[in-house]
């Protein structure tokens, strides 16, 4: 039996700039985190043919299945390593689709899982760009690269994208300023989910075409990046948080399907009853509101979007990336 975790993350900033092609042009950046909720998925071999199993997609795959789902799409990975037995189980503790790159944290922990069984040790950069051009070439998901790098490294850090160049900055999850802004955090599902690449493809239709208003819009983004790095350096939360609703503020700008009218009533009861910043996670239109409480007034405010969603949840960052938990093979 091996174990395989990999964890959700959420975006502060500059998200869309990671996307092609515009981050290969002038180069992306992005402030994210994970988080202690994520995905797993578990692998026994048990002498039958292989099957792939889903919680929540309530679906179950076999190895001579000819239908072309996600899950035989994943049961091909696995094949294509000469794994052609035994049982993959998937449990994820959010929807698929809801914002916090619940694609590229099971992508990656698939790869995870199958060099885990190889016995091949691989570093998390190269497991990211694995992951990242599966996604992309293989299940034909339009998807930016911070998800798979995020969720592969792990931790709370600004990240810079470039064709063939790409860095990462961490911040340390003890410093107490961090300690206290993930302590102000809360997810609100909106109730429903998307597929992100139909919510991302009218922001890379305009980025290659080379659309002025969408590229200066991005160009903006990625600057506040870089802004959210300083913020958290300095310790100054009032600039995170303004950084957060500029940032929403000018996403709203990319594609008609980025917000919807549930969205704007949950965000601007949100910020009546204490929230000091807003934003959509992911590419738009459903999944997961982030917000920013005040300080010592979280369980209040959780108290208060309970009666606009059903599911309202705290978080912690989690420092490590996707990894085996355990292996008894």
């Amino acid at each position: 039996m091996i174990t395989v975790y990999s964890p959700l993350r959420i975006s502060f900033a500059g998200g869309g700039t990671d996307i092609s092609p515009f981050y290969e042009r002038y180069g992306g950046a992005v402030l994210n985190t994970t988080i202690d909720r994520g995905i797993m998925i578990r692998y026994e071999d048990d002498g039958s043919s292989l099957e792939v199993s889903s919680r929540d997609f309530l679906r179950t795959a076999l190895i001579s299945t000819n239908n072309r789902t996600m899950e035989n799409k994943i049961i091909d990975m696995f094949m294509e390593n000469g794994i052609n037995t035994g049982r993959v189980i998937m449990n994820s503790d959010v929807p698929p689709g809801s914002g916090l790159g619940s694609s590229s944290a099971l992508i990656n922990g698939i790869l995870k899982m199958i060099n885990a069984i190889k016995k091949r040790n691989v570093d998390p950069y190269e497991l990211a760009k694995e992951s990242y051009l599966t996604e992309k070439d293989k299940f034909n998901i339009i998807l930016g690269k911070q998800d798979p790098y995020a969720i592969s490294i792990g931790g709370l850090k600004y990240m810079e994208f470039r064709e063939n160049v790409d860095s990462t900055q961490k911040f340390d999850l003890s410093d107490p300023f961090v300690k206290d802004l993930q302590s102000s955090i809360l997810l609100v599902y909106t109730g429903n989910t998307r597929e992100s690449s139909r919510s991302l493809q009218d922001q890379v239709t305009k980025s290659e075409h080379g659309d002025e208003q969408t590229m200066e819009n991005l160009n903006k983004i990625k600057h506040l990046a870089l802004e959210m790095s300083k913020a958290i350096s300095a310790h100054n939360r009032n600039e995170v948080c303004n950084i957060i609703n500029e940032g929403w503020n000018i996403k709203k700008s990319l594609g008609a399907n980025v917000t919807n009218q549930r969205i704007d009533e949950i965000i601007s009861y949100a910020k009546e009853n204490g929230a000091k910043s807003a934003k959509l996670l992911g590419g738009g239109s459903e999944g997961f509101i982030l917000l920013i409480g005040e300080k010592n007034g979280i369980d209040s405010l959780q108290r208060k979007m309970m009666l606009k969603s059903d599911f309202v949840i705290r978080v912690r960052f989690d420092n490590c990336g996707t990894r085996v938990i355990n292996n008894y093979i």
